[in-house]
């Protein structure tokens, strides 16, 4: 018989913290509370289902390692230069360096993880476009190999990441209600990158610059290493699978936007399979 989990065994069965796990069962549907509390606000969880949960989480997570990241971080600071020397000198522009950066590369490591994924789980070959181009490119697989040689894929795919917390696909409105900016299909993927990823990759030069400043002794043995970045590829959907909304739990827009719960995505193996079959 399955035991029977209060909310607090749950999180720490799960190993997530509490805001996190209130997204996931309260918005996402990732997993089921069961209702034994004649809805007085008391929540349990079946021990299964949170153990199918947690396999699933394993399987769709990919470890990302130090050369994964330095490909995304070249293709994120080519893009801001790009726009740097294109914008001018002394404007507020550059004052949001480090949030750029870290919004490229998030993106770009959630479009590495698919990649690593689908070769490691399906032995399928993907291409990806880390090219700087004048025009947009509107969709991130640009290749699958078939028999030996690369073809375009047959369906348009966009690649979305987002923080390892949130709960929902979101896509702009544009996104969507454009044509020729429409992917057929969106990956949603959660990239955990360290808010300090910079600090880790830039730390040896670091301590060289500070080791005779005053406050060096109080953090030079707790500053952070570069450790592999886990991504979990959570699952697809159709762009017609989309809700059209103004607000999610949490947070309102300043227009329309195109969700999906991360729960309610396609994310079992043979969901992956379908797609693939499509590609």
């Amino acid at each position: 018989m399955a035991k029977i989990f209060s909310k607090k065994e749950a999180i720490e069965y799960l190993g997530l913290d509490d805001k996190t796990f209130d997204n996931y069962f309260k918005n996402a549907a990732e997993f089921p509370c069961l209702d034994r509390n004649g809805g007085r606000g008391r929540f349990y969880f079946d021990e299964n289902i949170l153990c199918k949960w947690k396999e699933g989480l394993a399987w769709r997570t990919v470890e990302l390692d130090k050369e994964d990241y330095a490909l995304c971080l070249d293709f994120s600071l080519a893009m801001h230069f790009i726009n740097y020397v294109q914008s001018d000198f002394g404007t507020g522009r550059q004052r949001e360096f480090g949030q750029k950066i870290t919004n490229w590369v998030k993106g770009q490591l959630g479009e590495v993880a698919v990649k690593k994924f689908f070769k490691r789980e399906f032995g399928i070959n993907i291409e990806l476009d880390f090219d700087i181009r004048d025009e947009i490119v509107l969709q991130d697989i640009t290749g699958v190999e078939n028999n030996g040689e690369m073809r375009a894929p047959k369906i348009g795919v966009g690649i979305k990441s987002s923080k390892p917390k949130n709960a929902f696909l979101i896509l702009g409105e544009n996104e969507i209600k454009i044509k020729e900016r429409r992917s057929d299909i969106y990956i949603y993927c959660r990239p955990n990158i360290p808010d300090d990823h910079l600090l880790r990759i830039a730390k040896k030069e670091i301590n060289v610059i500070v080791k005779d400043k005053p406050h060096y002794s109080k953090y030079k043995d707790i500053m952070p290493d570069f450790i592999n970045i886990p991504c979990e590829v959570v699952g697809w959907c159709y762009y017609s699978d989309l809700k059209e909304v103004k607000e999610i739990p949490g947070q309102v827009f300043d227009g329309i936007r195109f969700v999906k719960e991360s729960g309610l995505l396609r994310k079992s193996k043979s969901d992956w399979q379908k797609l693939i079959k499509q590609l």
